[in-house]
């Protein structure tokens, strides 16, 4: 047990450092930290985590999956394995949450590691925006879009978003931010330099997160309606002026970041994702309630979408992957899931008056779980990884705050 209490000392620093770099290396920290956490409880008879209804929910997702869903799946044993393993999911959100965060110390060791890591994944982005190459030697994966030093994965902007919100939640942890105006200027400072730096990297869906989620932090800073307006109007036009000002400048962010984004709308039927959609939407009406498999679309979308190209492994979408794998009751269970886990860490809060705090910890599970957005693959273990994380940091301050 000594050699756990030093694990726990000093994990915190190293989150962000063994989720953000490597997928591998990610999946494995979560499987790792959930399996101690499961030890410990066990050592210590302490089980009441796994009485909180949002994980009993989560085992309920998780018992129709194998009860029902893995029975009618194309592989089965592809769909069972994939149920079963979504366990490590819930297990190590409560791990942080009742366990490596549970202390405020614990939460300020990890968001110390948060500034660290995110510093130089954007530090990095904007190396690699010059000089065509970032300090590791990695290119760009193509002229419009960066990778920071994730090699030839274009997914650094929606990490340095949702880390840097996570970071943003510093000022109601540290004693530094007490007053109002030091918390204003650590949050607009943060907020510019992100919004700036996912721009550059070319990620749609990421940018469009981040400039919806500076409208919801703006209107929720704890100041008066008058000021807070200002800041919102004075805000917005000077990300208005930077966003024209890069866009002259360099001409290829703009492409990327809002023509090629302008136009992806409004032909969006015809286009690569329009497909991909279209393609989930025909499979989930093939077995609309109780889908054809988790984990099985690449190998169902071709029964009934025909014309829909090859290759295609998840609709980019999780409420469409959702349907198409599991049907309407699965996809009403994990949104029952979520909703559950918003409604125990927000209500709290909310009871509490404590505005700015709950617009932050919603802001973090909107980051996530908005279901009108293109997405990794439900699956996809490197960016669960973070969303998971994030489920436990906010039940982590939602009871820091409450206590």
């Amino acid at each position: 047990m000594h050699s756990l209490k030093i694990f726990e000392k000093h994990i915190p620093y190293l989150l962000p450092l063994l989720l953000m770099f490597y997928r591998g290396l990610a999946d494995f920290t979560v499987l790792f930290i959930g399996i101690l956490f499961l030890y410990k409880s066990y050592k210590d008879s302490s089980w009441l985590w796994a009485k909180e209804p949002w994980f009993k929910m989560a085992l309920l997702f998780v018992f129709y999956l194998l009860t029902v869903n893995v029975f009618i799946s194309l592989n089965p044993q592809d769909s069972f394995f994939y149920a079963l393993t979504f366990l490590r999911w819930p297990i190590f959100a409560a791990a942080l949450a009742y366990w490596l965060l549970k202390q405020e110390d614990s939460i300020k060791k990890f968001l110390i590691g948060v500034l660290i890591i995110t510093a130089f994944f954007v530090f990095d982005v904007w190396y690699q925006f010059f000089q065509g190459e970032d300090i590791f030697g990695y290119s760009k994966h193509s002229e419009g879009r960066l990778t920071g030093p994730l090699r030839n994965n274009p997914v650094v902007g929606i990490f340095i978003t949702k880390y840097l919100y996570i970071l943003l939640t510093s000022v109601i942890i540290f004693n530094k931010f007490t007053k109002n105006s030091m918390q204003i200027f650590a949050i607009l400072s943060l907020l510019l330099i992100g919004f700036i730096t996912v721009l550059i990297t070319g990620e749609r869906m990421s940018f469009i997160l981040f400039a919806s989620s500076i409208l919801i932090i703006l209107l929720a800073i704890p100041i008066q309606i008058k000021p807070k307006l200002l800041i919102w109007v004075g805000f917005s036009i000077l990300l208005v002026a930077i966003t024209l000002m890069v866009s002259n400048y360099f001409p290829s962010v703009a492409d990327r970041a809002i023509h090629s984004s302008i136009d992806k709308l409004s032909h969006f039927i015809d286009s690569d994702y329009g497909q991909v959609f279209k393609a989930g939407y025909l499979t989930w009406l093939g077995n609309p309630m109780l889908g054809g498999g988790l984990h099985q679309f690449q190998d169902l979308y071709s029964f009934y979408d025909p014309s829909a190209g090859h290759g295609i492994l998840h609709p980019h979408n999780h409420p469409l992957s959702l349907l198409a794998e599991t049907g309407i009751v699965g996809l009403l269970l994990f949104y029952s899931l979520i909703f559950v886990i918003a409604k125990n860490a927000l209500m709290p809060l909310i009871n509490r008056k404590n505005w700015f705090t709950t617009a932050l910890c919603f802001n973090l599970l909107y980051l996530c779980f908005f279901p009108f957005m293109t997405h990794f693959s439900f699956q996809h273990n490197w960016m669960n990884a973070t969303s998971w994380l994030i489920v436990g940091l906010v039940f982590a301050i939602s009871k820091h705050k409450h206590g």
